[in-house]
């Protein structure tokens, strides 16, 4: 994975423990919020609500001493 600049992770759940392997060596450059649920409510005007989580992850390399 360090043969890349960048990394585009997707996530399955809100849980960010599976970045947790890029930690060290990547740094969060983005994260895109994805449809998660729909909130319905008789009582709220508009009766529907769009629920997002963050599910894509882009991650930028960190440079080191080296420079590399």
């Amino acid at each position: 994975m360090l043969q890349f600049s960048h990394l585009m992770l997707g996530m399955s759940s809100s849980s960010a423990t599976e970045l947790q392997p890029y930690h060290e060596t990547h740094s969060i450059s983005h994260i895109v919020e994805a449809f998660s649920r729909l909130h319905l409510s008789l009582w709220s005007w508009p009766p529907a609500e769009i629920i997002t989580e963050p599910r894509i992850y882009l991650l930028k390399r960190k440079l080191t001493k080296l420079g590399v």
